[in-house]
């Protein structure tokens, strides 16, 4: 069975060639590719350009190495190997003209992201957007980011004392965002998708009491505030970010990954407190009304 090692593509042209490949298959044939990250896009994006026509395994799911196996179904097979609600997700993303490419790639591709008008989005489809793109940039960077902070105090905090104050910062930044989000994963993002799911049919039972939703999303914006001040410290304690003369290579890279945190963190908050909040605010109330 052959294999394709798509950590050795360049970004722009791994689904295209992943494609190629599937597009090649004979029925009931199939090949293995091999990555570093999840390739779930990769899986949504197969399912809403060739439909249900394959099936899709994994050998091998990470943390360093992920091996999936993709077979092209018998004509007799066409149909029902993937679950609907798959399906349907990914012919709402095609329709939302939402990107599939894996987020370590959109990271070494310079192009530009597309402008959605979140204003229209169903608030479970947005949690899924945020969950998906915030919240998997933050796992996947969190411990890098701390790790290299810590590296560059060590190698330079003599010279620049301010490092060592900037890295023990970070560490609790990362803490106290890494806490946000599991609080939005584990407990409001739920409500939310109860609170549309009751809203769409109303003999759904929902498990938190109805009216009370402010209070914990004010306590997720003082979350935000705390990160905003964070950023705003890193910010002044680093000059804009103006490495020194003497700064390596490493200490570039530091300021430039607090940089795109920083870029993550305020496209999160905006999502959050222009849209998702207030709205999900509005839909409790408007259900409390309804008791």
């Amino acid at each position: 069975m052959e294999r394709l090692n798509v950590t050795a593509i360049e970004p722009k042209f791994k689904h295209p060639t992943i494609f190629k490949y599937f597009d090649a298959l004979k029925a009931g044939e199939s090949f293995i590719i091999e990555n570093d990250h999840d390739p779930k896009p990769l899986y949504y994006e197969l399912l809403a350009e060739r439909g249900d026509i394959f099936t899709w395994e994994y050998l091998l799911q990470g943390p360093e190495l992920y091996e999936v196996q993709i077979a092209k179904n018998p004509v007799s097979e066409t149909s029902g190997t993937l679950p609907e609600k798959d399906i349907q997700k990914a012919e709402m993303l095609k329709a939302k003209g939402v990107q599939f490419a894996c987020s370590s790639d959109k990271k070494e591709e310079s192009v530009k992201a597309p402008i959605y008008d979140y204003d229209k989005w169903e608030l479970d489809f947005l949690t899924d957007y945020i969950v998906n793109t915030h919240h998997r940039y933050l796992k996947d960077n969190a411990e890098m980011l701390n790790d290299l902070a810590i590296k560059v105090a060590e190698h330079h905090g003599d010279n620049h004392p301010e490092l060592n104050r900037l890295s023990t910062i970070i560490y609790h930044f990362l803490q106290d965002l890494i806490d946000n989000t599991v609080r939005e994963d584990e407990v409001l993002f739920p409500i939310i998708k109860q609170m549309v799911a009751k809203q769409r049919n109303a003999e759904t039972e929902i498990t938190y009491k109805v009216g009370t939703l402010e209070d914990p999303i004010n306590i997720l914006k003082k979350d935000h505030d705390v990160a905003a001040a964070d950023l705003l410290y890193f910010r002044n304690l680093t000059n804009n970010y103006t490495p020194p003369a003497d700064a390596c290579s490493s200490y570039q890279y530091l300021f430039k990954k607090i940089q795109e945190f920083e870029s993550d963190v305020q496209a999160h908050i905006h999502l959050e407190e222009s849209f998702l909040f207030p709205k999900a605010i509005q839909l409790d109330k408007e259900l409390a009304q309804l008791n």
